[in-house]
């Protein structure tokens, strides 16, 4: 048995080793297209043919889930049609007329991958299969996925069925941000209430990568002969989410786990204060205070290499403020700078406002003393010219 020094040793060093790789972008990912995503902030972390249009196979799910957790209610009824039941490949073997909740649907959508689930769910909410690939267009778009185009809710393959790893994460990143469907994915199994087939119940997740990897989250497997093997995951430790898209992988799972270590080791997180804490003073002109206490309008959180964290600055950029001065208002920006470029900024607000100055009795003074040596001087250049004037009238008298 190994020494338990040496076993720490060798873990910190295939965790170093790993980090040098991916920092060089040579990670031993055999997917053909994937993708690593920061979840909080959108950053790429790692990327590869991140734009390349594939087939999805039931990654499309994940839309199909989204679309369906806005349209209808967990608790809705839905009645299987003939459409739904013919629907071939993975399936929970719904039987024509057979009533099961959303929500049960949904669980068998998500870890069974059940097609015919997905049928039954596109024809309740869009009222077709048509309708509801449409409304899974308009989700994709609202999302920022421009390079996707859903011709069924299921992911079997069709010509003009098609997405990309970056759509992917996003489409993701969205499903993760629901709370009810990140419930559903990390579960083990789920036990359905269906009305007619009492023999098939037990919906099991066939994410391998839960059992895998100590951090995972699921999310979707997907498989089809022209796709390849397909994994969405998500993963989080210490308050970071990490989502990953490999397409078209002899190993997903593999190179899922390559991507999440990647990300939680060779990247870091920068935060500033929160949103509550004062960051700094910001200048008022002609206020009853001379600043304002100034607080980010957001959060204050990216982030960077680990190799390179040394080279990155916070910096507070003040907007110029004149009384009055409103609570919220905006009085500038937090920057982070990688040497002289800005790579990311962070809206200021005020956190209180800041009245104008009124005129008090030193300020009127203040201001009359100016004038009133101003009327004096005038006074005796005025007197001095009358003056001038007499001296003059009484010489030329003399004169004449």
């Amino acid at each position: 048995m190994l020494n338990p020094n040496l076993m720490r040793w060798l873990s910190g060093a295939w965790l170093w080793l790993l980090a040098l790789a991916a920092w060089s972008q040579n990670l031993p990912i055999q997917a053909k297209s994937a993708v690593l995503l920061e979840a909080r902030t959108g950053q790429v972390l790692y990327a590869k043919n991140a734009h390349l249009r594939l087939p999805p196979a039931s990654l499309t799910k994940m839309m199909t889930a989204l679309v369906v957790m806005e349209h209808a209610a967990l608790d809705d009824i839905v009645t299987a049609s003939k459409r739904a039941v013919e629907t071939p490949a993975s399936s929970m073997h719904l039987k024509e007329g057979e009533q099961v909740s959303v929500r049960d649907l949904l669980y068998a959508l998500l870890l069974r991958s059940a097609n015919d689930a997905a049928v039954a769910l596109a024809e309740h909410v869009g009222g077709s299969v048509e309708q509801f690939a449409r409304m899974m267009n308009e989700k994709a778009q609202a999302l920022g996925a421009k390079n996707t185009h859903f011709t069924n809710p299921h992911g079997l393959h069709e010509p003009n069925h098609y997405s990309t790893a970056y759509d992917l994460a996003l489409i993701a990143r969205a499903f993760m941000e629901n709370e009810t469907l990140r419930t559903i994915v990390q579960q083990r199994y789920h036990i359905v209430q269906r009305s007619l087939n009492q023999e098939d119940l037990w919906m099991v997740n066939k994410a391998r990568f839960l059992q895998m990897y100590p951090y995972a989250e699921g999310i979707k497997t997907g498989y089809t002969r022209p796709a390849g093997f397909c994994f969405a995951g998500s993963a989080s430790k210490e308050g970071r989410r990490l989502i990953a898209i490999v397409l078209n992988s002899p190993q997903r799972e593999q190179d899922t786990i390559a991507l999440m270590e990647y990300g939680f080791n060779a990247w870091v997180p920068l935060e500033y204060g929160t949103v509550d804490m004062v960051v700094g003073h910001a200048p008022v002109a002609h206020g009853r205070q001379a600043n304002a206490p100034v607080g980010l309008a957001q959060p204050a959180y990216w982030v960077v290499p680990a190799s390179q964290r040394h080279h990155y600055q916070w910096a507070l950029t003040f907007s110029p403020l004149q009384a009055p001065v409103a609570q919220n208002q905006p009085a500038g920006w937090l920057v982070l700078k990688q040497g002289e470029r800005i790579v990311y900024r962070v809206p200021l607000r005020t956190l209180s406002a800041v009245e104008v100055r009124s005129a008090t009795y030193a300020s009127v003074w203040a201001a009359l003393v100016p004038m009133g040596v101003l009327g004096i001087l005038a006074w005796r250049r005025h007197t001095a010219r009358q003056r001038n004037r007499i001296v003059l009238h009484r010489r030329v008298g003399r004169w004449g």
